[in-house]
């Protein structure tokens, strides 16, 4: 009982941060409402997870975690074995009925990993090893394009690795990690969050949703810390949402400074929240330090036209202080 409860309060809260988001901008409306169904049923499976799922974890090297050794990666966080079935189950339905467009194809993904006609943990495999890896035939005959096929796995994947991610961070509790990769599976950043009465800045991983503290006046990609490569990028009336862009590598992160906030952010909507940053950023022809599926929803037409046209920059080099 008590676990359907957290599970149930898990779901409203995301749905609470996705009608207050919707609320105060009307122009990421369309952009929000689709994702609303899987984000609600992301956060009620995660919220079932035991806590023991990532196993038995041992604390990595001191040593090699300072030099920037992650403790794990992102084939052992993704791979669910039999998982990847209940993922299916529970996430598909809503997955499919907010994106009609790759609904079908969505479908066709469930029934093949029901009944084993596609093995996602041997896609993984291949893939994270190979970027360049042709597609399976089998993946090939879901009929998904290769972007989507592998953003709709991360998403079924999502609560699991999240949960998995959790469970790891008390073994660096107590380590120092200075690199702006993921201390727990070595991918960038997708969110850097200002924090605390300091206003540390921490970064959320793109892939499994750890967070670590890291220099905020440093690129997470380049790690230039040199005054005249970061830009700010804000819209006038939010400054507490910026984009954070690097004229070295000609990479941004989306920002939200969450000391000004009355409510605590639920950090999957916040990061939606930011999509009409991203426009703007990449109408600049800047690069997402992560791409992930969210950066490719960005908004476009009228809707960033909107947001952009309210977009003020930072003077030319100014930094996070």
């Amino acid at each position: 009982m008590e676990q359907e409860s957290q599970a149930a309060r898990a779901a409203g809260r995301v749905a609470d941060a996705l009608k207050k988001t919707s609320e105060e901008n009307r122009y990421l409306r369309t952009v929000l409402a689709p994702f609303a169904g899987l984000l609600m049923e992301q956060a009620r499976w995660k919220a079932e997870l035991p806590a023991t799922e990532a196993g038995e974890a041992v604390a990595p090297d001191a040593t090699r975690f300072g030099n920037g050794i992650p403790v794990t990666d992102r084939q052992s966080l993704i791979c669910l074995g039999d998982l990847w079935k209940e993922a299916a189950e529970r996430l598909v339905p809503p997955f499919a009925e907010g994106f009609a467009e790759v609904a079908e194809g969505l479908r066709r993904l469930q029934y093949a990993i029901l009944k084993g006609g596609f093995d996602p943990d041997s896609y993984w495999s291949r893939v994270l090893k190979n970027r360049d890896a042709a597609v399976p035939d089998e993946a090939r005959a879901i009929g998904l394009e290769a972007d989507v096929l592998q953003f709709a796995l991360i998403q079924l994947a999502k609560p699991v690795v999240e949960r998995r991610a959790e469970s790891l961070q008390p073994l660096i509790k107590n380590l120092t990690w200075k690199k702006g990769y993921c201390p727990i599976c070595g991918s960038l950043p997708e969110l850097s969050l200002l924090k605390g009465k300091e206003g540390h800045r921490w970064l959320r991983c793109a892939f499994c949703a750890g967070e670590w503290r890291f220099h905020r006046t440093t690129c997470p990609n380049c790690e230039s810390q040199k005054p005249d490569d970061i830009e700010l990028c804000y819209v006038e009336g939010r400054e507490h949402e910026r984009v954070e862009l690097c004229h070295n590598c000609m990479t941004y992160v989306v920002s939200v400074d969450v000391r000004i906030l009355a409510d605590q952010i639920v950090p999957e909507v916040a990061r939606l929240g930011l999509l009409h940053l991203d426009a703007i950023a990449q109408r600049r022809e800047f690069r997402p330090m992560n791409p992930t599926g969210w950066t490719k929803s960005a908004p476009a037409g009228a809707a960033v036209d909107e947001a952009s046209g309210r977009a003020s920059a930072a003077s030319g080099g100014t930094m996070l202080h």
